[in-house]
């Protein structure tokens, strides 16, 4: 009994199962085999009302108020409960469970999916062999391959305890210490803290207030013209040259060039031509391949992550989206030749024809690769994708096929000449041979080609001063967050970090975050009205500047959080035990909330920067009666796809829809 973690994944085992299919409801069955699914994770933590004492009154929404003397709810037994919309695929798998000898756990190749067979199978009682099936891709050959190499399904005991851990944590945080900072919140609105999202709002508001606390210097770059342009060559001990290394005395910078014009020559005092080559980059993980679509797609994380699984749940032509590594296993080069044979039928048979399949580059490499190796195409397609998902894909193939083209070939070129007592120097990128590069057209040479030409020198020659001149610049602010940049900075937190120390280690492995979570956590920051998009840009709202404010650093670093994931990290390779981390978490949650019971702030409600509404500032309405508290103070809020969604004023719950438009559906974070 195979139970996959989604319809479409156990549809996509069952084809290549033995024995002829029959559909029945909720299952496949394939001859002595049968598979079920899940929908995702089909139980789920229980409320805090749970654990709480019965005396404790009711609120107006039926719920049990919210109040200090019943913090921190620290559960002894951890309780999990069936999830509505899944009770009647749940009683599917208790049924067949009754008469199955093995069970083999189909969840996604991560800690998430182990755990969320492993949860069903506790929770259904079920004492059996179980094993499991690795699947990093969907197509014929991968599939076959995974059903041939089945494992013991105890060998991931520990990557199911990390993910476990992972779930006590984020409820022990947002439960205890939403409530808590809620509790002493004078606005009157929920505050909500995650263990992910609050940092990655600190991201966010930080480089927005860095940006509009900037003060823009002038500086200046002195220029002779030889036959080309060379710049003067900065030293600190000139004067006009202050801390930060650059010339801001324009003075000095037209003393410069003017002396230059009065001595007319200058002498080549260095020259150096050397060809050099560039390899192609290396395979996507799933935030190279978000940055990399954001900037040349304009698409959100979401989006970018939505495309990737489709193409590997749907499609069938891309490997496996949820990875954090851009290498292959150098077991997997035998398999090239098939692929790009597959691409070849599949409409890049131009760019196949140029591909050496013997070619082996630096993205095989065995001991990179980690619980799942880079994301390329599988060479088969079941269905042809449209859109902006066909140009994913498109993007995938492009990058593994430039695997197989020789190195881009190009003349670096450096010229250094002596004028007027200064140095002066000219550089240039000369392409020799596009190689990869091809593969994307010469547009991708950046305009290398562009660049001035600097004739061939020797050492001593004097050339003429045509021409000088002072370039005016100013410094430059950093650049707003974009879904790819935001990726980008939560994947490699350690280039934020000031503490040395800690810098060292977080380069390692750590990140805000993983693969799997950081596009959710970004829609729920916008979900939430804590930040906004403004065309590619997202900003924080006021409210998340005020949230981020009020909270104590150890919530908003992102030191904290790293460190978390480096936890997790130990948890999967048993190193570290489940009771040990969530022991430590309990303390600081607690710490955390002894703090929040002697302060006092004032978080608004999630408003747009221009004030007209919710965080897309768009109008308000009044919707249907909250799912949750069962208050008539819905709001209906319109997002950027078009898409109507639910928000409470009351209670914060925010929910997608009904199909008739006439209640709350699913909730928001499910949907995430």
């Amino acid at each position: 009994m195979f139970i996959a973690e989604k319809p479409s994944l156990g549809k996509g085992i069952a084809k290549y199962l033995s024995g002829s299919a029959s559909s029945g409801k909720g299952y496949i069955q394939c001859g002595p085999d049968v598979v079920t699914w899940c929908f995702g994770h089909v139980f789920e933590q229980v409320e805090p009302d749970y654990y709480l004492p019965d005396d404790v009154p009711l609120a107006n929404n039926g719920k049990k108020k919210w109040r200090f003397e019943d913090l921190p709810i620290f559960p002894e037994h951890w309780k999990l409960e069936a999830k509505d919309d899944a009770k009647a695929q749940i009683k599917v798998i208790r049924d067949l469970l009754k008469k199955a000898d093995v069970v083999v756990n189909a969840g996604d190749p991560d800690r998430e999916g182990q755990l969320l067979v492993d949860e069903v199978l506790e929770e259904l009682g079920w004492k059996g062999p179980t094993q499991r099936i690795w699947l990093a891709a969907l197509d014929e050959q991968s599939v076959k391959k995974a059903l041939s190499s089945i494992r013991d399904n105890r060998e991931y005991q520990n990557l199911c305890n990390a993910a476990r851990a992972r779930s006590r944590a984020d409820w022990l945080v947002g439960m205890n210490l939403s409530r808590a900072f809620t509790l002493r919140n004078s606005g009157g609105g929920v505050v909500s803290i995650g263990r992910v999202q609050t940092p990655t709002l600190a991201l966010i508001v930080a480089r927005d207030e860095k940006i509009e606390n900037f003060q823009p210097k002038e500086y200046f770059v002195p220029r002779i013209h030889t036959g080309f342009w060379s710049s003067w060559e900065l030293h600190e001990d000139f004067s006009g040259v202050d801390g930060e290394g650059y010339l801001t005395d324009c003075k000095a910078a037209d003393s410069l060039i003017a002396r230059a014009q009065a001595e007319g020559r200058a002498v080549v005092q260095e020259y150096e031509s050397r060809e050099k080559q560039q390899s192609a980059t290396l395979g996507f993980s799933l935030a190279e391949l978000q940055k990399v679509c954001s900037a040349k797609l304009g698409m959100s994380a979401q989006q970018v992550l939505d495309a990737a699984q489709a193409l590997y749940e749907t499609h069938k032509c891309a490997t496996y989206p949820r990875t954090d590594c851009r290498y292959l296993p150098e077991e997997q080069f035998a398999e090239a030749s098939r692929v790009l044979s597959g691409l070849a039928r599949l409409g890049f048979g131009d760019l196949v024809k140029n591909a050496d399949a013997a070619r082996k580059s630096s993205i095989w490499n065995t001991g990179k690769v980690t619980a799942h190796h880079a994301i390329i195409p599988t060479g088969g397609m079941e269905s042809r994708p449209e859109g902006a998902t066909a140009k994913v894909y498109e993007i995938i193939v492009r990058s593994y096929l430039a695997q197989f083209y020789p190195p881009y070939v190009f003349r670096a070129i450096k010229a250094v000449l002596g004028c007027a007592g200064e140095s002066w120097k000219a550089t240039a990128n000369v392409p020799v041979a596009p190689g990869w590069k091809a593969v994307y057209g010469l547009s991708e040479e950046e305009g290398e080609a562009a660049q001035q030409p600097i004739p061939v020198l020797q050492t001593g020659q004097v050339l003429p001063v045509q021409d000088a001149d002072v370039q005016a610049k100013q410094t430059k602010p950093p650049a707003r967050f974009t879904d790819g940049s935001l990726i980008e900075a939560m994947s490699n937190i350690h280039k934020f970090i000031e503490d040395e120390a800690a810098k060292a280690k977080l380069k390692e492995a750590s990140g805000l975050g993983t693969e799997a979570t950081r596009a959710s956590i970004l829609e729920t920051l916008l979900g939430r009205g804590f930040v906004e998009r403004k065309g590619k840009q997202l900003i924080s709202t006021r409210a998340g500047r005020e949230l981020v404010k009020a909270l104590p650093r150890e919530l908003t670093d992102p030191v904290t959080t790293a460190k978390w994931e480096d936890a997790l990290s130990l948890i999967a390779e048993g190193k570290l035990t489940l009771e040990q981390f969530e022991e430590v978490q309990r303390a600081v949650v607690a710490r955390h909330i002894a703090a929040a019971k002697s302060s006092h702030f004032t978080v608004g409600e999630a408003r747009s920067r221009n004030g007209k509404g919710a965080a897309t500032g768009k109008a308000r309405k009044l919707g249907p009666t909250c799912a949750a508290c069962k208050q008539s103070k819905t709001v209906v809020l319109r997002a950027k796809s078009g898409k109507n969604w639910l928000k409470c004023e009351a209670c914060g719950a925010a929910f997608w829809p009904e199909k008739n438009g006439k209640g709350c559906g699913t909730p928001w974070e499910a949907r995430a």
